[in-house]
Protein backbone atom coordinates (compact mmCIF):
# COMPACT_ATOMS: atom_id res chain seq x y z
CA UNK A 1 0.00 0.00 0.00
CA UNK A 2 0.85 3.63 -1.11
CA UNK A 3 0.71 5.45 1.73
CA UNK A 4 -1.23 5.61 5.39
CA UNK A 5 -1.22 6.69 9.46
CA UNK A 6 -0.63 4.28 11.93
CA UNK A 7 -0.89 4.65 15.73
CA UNK A 8 -0.49 2.55 18.50
CA UNK A 9 -2.41 1.81 21.87
CA UNK A 10 -3.32 -0.37 24.97
CA UNK A 11 -6.31 -0.84 27.32
CA UNK A 12 -5.95 2.09 29.31
CA UNK A 13 -5.83 4.71 26.25
CA UNK A 14 -7.74 2.83 23.27
CA UNK A 15 -10.32 5.71 23.50
CA UNK A 16 -7.88 7.98 22.56
CA UNK A 17 -7.07 6.00 19.46
CA UNK A 18 -10.68 5.73 18.51
CA UNK A 19 -10.79 9.66 18.72
CA UNK A 20 -7.89 9.81 16.45
CA UNK A 21 -9.16 7.54 13.68
CA UNK A 22 -13.00 9.24 14.09
CA UNK A 23 -11.15 12.87 13.26
CA UNK A 24 -9.25 11.41 10.14
CA UNK A 25 -12.29 10.58 9.09
CA UNK A 26 -13.55 14.44 9.19
CA UNK A 27 -10.08 15.68 7.83
CA UNK A 28 -8.98 12.91 6.10
CA UNK A 29 -11.66 10.47 4.63
CA UNK A 30 -10.33 7.64 2.49
CA UNK A 31 -6.93 7.62 4.37
CA UNK A 32 -6.28 3.87 5.55
CA UNK A 33 -5.33 4.30 9.50
CA UNK A 34 -3.15 0.70 10.87
CA UNK A 35 -3.09 0.56 14.82
CA UNK A 36 -0.56 -1.74 16.77
CA UNK A 37 -1.89 -2.40 20.09
CA UNK A 38 -2.09 -6.28 22.53
CA UNK A 39 -4.27 -8.97 21.47
CA UNK A 40 -6.58 -7.92 24.36
CA UNK A 41 -8.07 -5.05 23.30
CA UNK A 42 -7.75 -5.91 19.65
CA UNK A 43 -12.02 -6.36 19.46
CA UNK A 44 -12.18 -3.66 21.04
CA UNK A 45 -10.97 -1.29 17.94
CA UNK A 46 -11.15 -3.42 15.82
CA UNK A 47 -14.66 -1.78 13.91
CA UNK A 48 -12.67 1.76 13.64
CA UNK A 49 -9.31 0.72 12.10
CA UNK A 50 -8.51 -0.55 8.08
CA UNK A 51 -5.56 -2.39 9.99
CA UNK A 52 -5.25 -4.03 13.32
CA UNK A 53 -1.64 -5.24 13.91
CA UNK A 54 -0.91 -7.28 16.88
CA UNK A 55 2.26 -5.73 19.16
CA UNK A 56 5.03 -8.23 19.67
CA UNK A 57 5.57 -8.94 23.21
CA UNK A 58 9.39 -9.08 23.50
CA UNK A 59 9.05 -5.21 22.96
CA UNK A 60 8.34 -2.53 26.25
CA UNK A 61 6.50 0.33 26.12
CA UNK A 62 8.87 2.69 24.35
CA UNK A 63 10.50 -0.22 21.95
CA UNK A 64 7.25 -0.22 20.02
CA UNK A 65 8.19 2.95 18.51
CA UNK A 66 11.54 2.34 17.34
CA UNK A 67 10.27 -0.81 15.60
CA UNK A 68 7.39 1.11 13.49
CA UNK A 69 9.05 -0.12 10.47
CA UNK A 70 8.38 -3.56 11.46
CA UNK A 71 4.59 -2.85 12.34
CA UNK A 72 3.56 -0.67 9.28
CA UNK A 73 2.02 -1.87 6.73
CA UNK A 74 2.13 0.96 4.20
CA UNK A 75 5.34 2.17 2.35
CA UNK A 76 4.79 5.41 3.46
CA UNK A 77 3.75 6.09 6.75
CA UNK A 78 2.37 8.66 8.44
CA UNK A 79 2.55 7.46 12.47
CA UNK A 80 0.81 9.77 15.23
CA UNK A 81 0.31 9.58 19.08
CA UNK A 82 -3.50 8.53 20.15
CA UNK A 83 -3.71 11.19 21.89
CA UNK A 84 -3.45 13.64 18.77
CA UNK A 85 -6.58 14.94 16.78
CA UNK A 86 -6.33 15.76 13.17
CA UNK A 87 -7.96 18.93 11.70
CA UNK A 88 -6.31 19.41 8.02
CA UNK A 89 -5.27 17.67 5.14
CA UNK A 90 -2.34 15.86 6.07
CA UNK A 91 -0.91 15.12 3.01
CA UNK A 92 0.12 18.73 1.97
CA UNK A 93 1.93 19.45 5.13
CA UNK A 94 4.00 16.40 4.59
CA UNK A 95 4.67 17.14 0.98
CA UNK A 96 7.33 19.97 2.28
CA UNK A 97 8.78 17.93 4.42
CA UNK A 98 10.61 16.54 1.28
CA UNK A 99 11.91 12.77 0.49
CA UNK A 100 13.99 11.67 3.78
CA UNK A 101 13.58 8.30 5.05
CA UNK A 102 12.49 10.09 8.07
CA UNK A 103 11.13 13.25 9.47
CA UNK A 104 9.64 14.58 12.45
CA UNK A 105 9.18 18.27 13.72
CA UNK A 106 11.60 19.76 16.31
CA UNK A 107 14.17 21.87 17.01
CA UNK A 108 17.67 22.46 17.64
CA UNK A 109 19.74 22.43 20.88
CA UNK A 110 23.30 22.71 22.37
CA UNK A 111 22.99 22.01 26.12
CA UNK A 112 20.45 21.40 28.76
CA UNK A 113 18.48 18.45 29.35
CA UNK A 114 15.34 16.83 27.92
CA UNK A 115 12.12 15.77 29.56
CA UNK A 116 13.83 12.45 30.35
CA UNK A 117 17.31 13.92 31.79
CA UNK A 118 18.95 13.18 28.61
CA UNK A 119 22.69 15.35 28.68
CA UNK A 120 22.17 17.29 25.23
CA UNK A 121 25.40 18.60 25.35
CA UNK A 122 27.51 14.87 26.59
CA UNK A 123 25.66 13.76 23.57
CA UNK A 124 26.88 16.23 21.13
CA UNK A 125 30.82 15.52 22.47
CA UNK A 126 29.97 11.67 21.56
CA UNK A 127 28.46 11.94 18.05
CA UNK A 128 31.13 14.92 17.72
CA UNK A 129 28.19 17.12 16.40
CA UNK A 130 27.31 21.03 17.14
CA UNK A 131 23.54 20.91 17.91
CA UNK A 132 20.85 18.35 18.77
CA UNK A 133 17.96 17.40 16.47
CA UNK A 134 14.92 17.55 19.93
CA UNK A 135 11.57 16.31 18.51
CA UNK A 136 10.64 15.30 22.52
CA UNK A 137 6.54 15.88 22.82
CA UNK A 138 5.72 16.16 19.02
CA UNK A 139 4.04 12.73 18.79
CA UNK A 140 4.97 11.83 15.30
CA UNK A 141 6.87 10.60 12.52
CA UNK A 142 6.90 10.29 8.72
CA UNK A 143 8.98 7.17 7.27
CA UNK A 144 8.96 5.90 3.96
CA UNK A 145 10.36 2.00 3.06
CA UNK A 146 12.65 0.51 2.32
CA UNK A 147 14.76 3.71 2.98
CA UNK A 148 14.01 3.93 6.79
CA UNK A 149 15.31 0.25 7.56
CA UNK A 150 19.12 2.28 8.12
CA UNK A 151 17.19 4.90 10.55
CA UNK A 152 15.39 2.45 12.72
CA UNK A 153 17.97 0.00 12.61
CA UNK A 154 20.00 2.65 13.85
CA UNK A 155 17.14 3.64 16.87
CA UNK A 156 17.09 -0.20 17.96
CA UNK A 157 21.38 0.00 18.30
CA UNK A 158 20.98 2.94 20.55
CA UNK A 159 18.24 1.56 22.55
CA UNK A 160 20.31 -1.84 23.14
CA UNK A 161 23.17 0.83 23.86
CA UNK A 162 21.32 3.51 25.68
CA UNK A 163 23.58 3.55 28.86
CA UNK A 164 26.60 4.37 26.59
CA UNK A 165 24.78 7.35 24.76
CA UNK A 166 22.83 8.70 27.57
CA UNK A 167 24.35 7.52 31.15
CA UNK A 168 21.84 6.58 33.55
CA UNK A 169 18.97 8.65 31.81
CA UNK A 170 15.63 7.62 31.58
CA UNK A 171 15.36 5.95 28.13
CA UNK A 172 12.39 7.53 26.18
CA UNK A 173 11.89 6.50 22.26
CA UNK A 174 11.96 9.88 21.67
CA UNK A 175 15.34 10.62 22.84
CA UNK A 176 16.31 7.16 21.30
CA UNK A 177 15.05 8.83 17.57
CA UNK A 178 16.42 12.47 18.38
CA UNK A 179 20.38 10.88 18.83
CA UNK A 180 19.71 8.79 15.34
CA UNK A 181 18.54 12.20 13.71
CA UNK A 182 21.93 13.62 15.13
CA UNK A 183 23.76 10.83 14.19
CA UNK A 184 22.46 10.79 10.89
CA UNK A 185 23.03 14.48 10.06
CA UNK A 186 18.46 14.24 9.75
CA UNK A 187 17.04 17.77 9.64
CA UNK A 188 13.96 18.55 11.13
CA UNK A 189 10.65 18.97 9.16
CA UNK A 190 9.17 22.78 8.73
CA UNK A 191 7.02 23.40 11.74
CA UNK A 192 4.18 25.75 9.36
CA UNK A 193 0.87 24.75 11.38
CA UNK A 194 1.68 21.28 11.10
CA UNK A 195 1.62 20.99 14.93
CA UNK A 196 0.25 22.32 18.14
CA UNK A 197 -0.31 21.75 21.87
CA UNK A 198 -3.65 23.08 24.00
CA UNK A 199 -1.85 25.49 25.86
CA UNK A 200 -0.30 27.26 22.58
CA UNK A 201 -3.65 29.26 22.59
CA UNK A 202 -3.74 32.90 23.74
CA UNK A 203 -6.80 32.78 26.72
CA UNK A 204 -10.11 32.77 25.26
CA UNK A 205 -9.19 32.48 21.85
CA UNK A 206 -8.98 28.81 21.07
CA UNK A 207 -12.09 27.58 18.52
CA UNK A 208 -12.57 23.95 18.34
CA UNK A 209 -14.18 21.76 16.56
CA UNK A 210 -13.05 17.73 15.43
CA UNK A 211 -16.56 17.19 13.88
CA UNK A 212 -16.00 19.79 11.44
CA UNK A 213 -12.24 19.57 11.24
CA UNK A 214 -12.09 23.12 12.75
CA UNK A 215 -9.13 24.39 15.06
CA UNK A 216 -7.82 27.65 15.24
CA UNK A 217 -6.39 30.64 18.11
CA UNK A 218 -4.42 32.96 18.25
CA UNK A 219 -0.72 31.56 19.21
CA UNK A 220 0.17 32.41 22.67
CA UNK A 221 3.91 33.25 21.12
CA UNK A 222 3.54 35.19 17.93
CA UNK A 223 0.47 36.85 18.48
CA UNK A 224 -1.02 35.70 15.43
CA UNK A 225 -4.20 33.36 13.59
CA UNK A 226 -2.81 30.08 14.23
CA UNK A 227 -4.58 26.86 12.50
CA UNK A 228 -3.34 23.63 13.37
CA UNK A 229 -3.25 20.36 11.17
CA UNK A 230 -3.03 18.57 14.45
CA UNK A 231 -3.52 18.82 17.95
CA UNK A 232 -1.30 17.11 20.97
CA UNK A 233 -2.99 16.53 24.07
CA UNK A 234 0.09 15.20 25.96
CA UNK A 235 0.42 14.40 29.43
CA UNK A 236 -3.07 14.19 30.20
CA UNK A 237 -3.06 18.09 29.41
CA UNK A 238 -6.33 19.78 28.61
CA UNK A 239 -8.50 16.86 30.16
CA UNK A 240 -11.90 18.43 29.67
CA UNK A 241 -11.66 20.03 26.36
CA UNK A 242 -10.22 16.86 25.17
CA UNK A 243 -12.65 14.41 26.26
CA UNK A 244 -15.39 17.18 25.05
CA UNK A 245 -14.09 16.63 21.33
CA UNK A 246 -14.10 13.02 21.96
CA UNK A 247 -17.28 13.07 22.94
CA UNK A 248 -18.87 15.31 19.93
CA UNK A 249 -16.69 13.01 17.56
CA UNK A 250 -18.15 9.85 19.14
CA UNK A 251 -21.97 10.56 19.39
CA UNK A 252 -21.38 12.53 15.30
CA UNK A 253 -20.62 8.92 14.69
CA UNK A 254 -23.01 7.22 16.75
CA UNK A 255 -20.69 5.24 19.17
CA UNK A 256 -21.16 4.59 22.77
CA UNK A 257 -19.42 7.82 25.13
CA UNK A 258 -19.53 4.89 27.69
CA UNK A 259 -16.07 5.91 29.71
CA UNK A 260 -14.99 8.66 28.38
CA UNK A 261 -15.83 11.10 31.00
CA UNK A 262 -14.36 8.94 33.89
CA UNK A 263 -11.37 8.68 31.60
CA UNK A 264 -11.50 12.88 31.70
CA UNK A 265 -11.88 12.92 35.53
CA UNK A 266 -8.77 10.72 35.71
CA UNK A 267 -6.64 12.99 33.48
CA UNK A 268 -7.13 15.71 35.25
CA UNK A 269 -7.02 14.46 38.55
CA UNK A 270 -3.22 13.32 37.43
CA UNK A 271 -2.58 16.42 35.63
CA UNK A 272 -4.30 19.46 37.14
CA UNK A 273 -5.19 18.57 40.85
CA UNK A 274 -1.74 16.83 41.57
CA UNK A 275 0.20 20.01 40.08
CA UNK A 276 -2.26 21.95 42.35
CA UNK A 277 -1.78 19.84 45.27
CA UNK A 278 2.18 20.32 44.60
CA UNK A 279 1.79 24.25 44.30
CA UNK A 280 -0.04 24.07 47.82
CA UNK A 281 2.24 21.84 49.33
CA UNK A 282 5.23 24.14 48.34
CA UNK A 283 3.79 27.09 49.52
CA UNK A 284 3.12 25.83 53.18
CA UNK A 285 6.85 24.94 53.13
CA UNK A 286 7.34 28.19 52.72
CA UNK A 287 5.33 30.09 55.03
CA UNK A 288 7.07 26.89 57.79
Amino acid sequence: MSFGILTSAIKSDYLKAIGLVLSLRVSNPGVPVAIVCPKNIRHLVEPYFSHIIDEDPNFKGFEHKINLDKYSPFNETLFLDSDILVFRNVKPFLETWGDKPYSACGHYAIDGFSSFGLDIKKVLQLLHKDKFVKIEGVGHGYFHKPGCTDFFDSAREVTRNYRYYAGDAKYADEDAVSIVMTKMDYITAPWGEFFSRYFNAKSGTMQMNAVKGVCKFIHLDTGELYSPCTMHFARDEAAFAYTWQLYKLYKHFNIPTKGLFRFALVGYYKRDIKLKLHQCKKKLQNLF
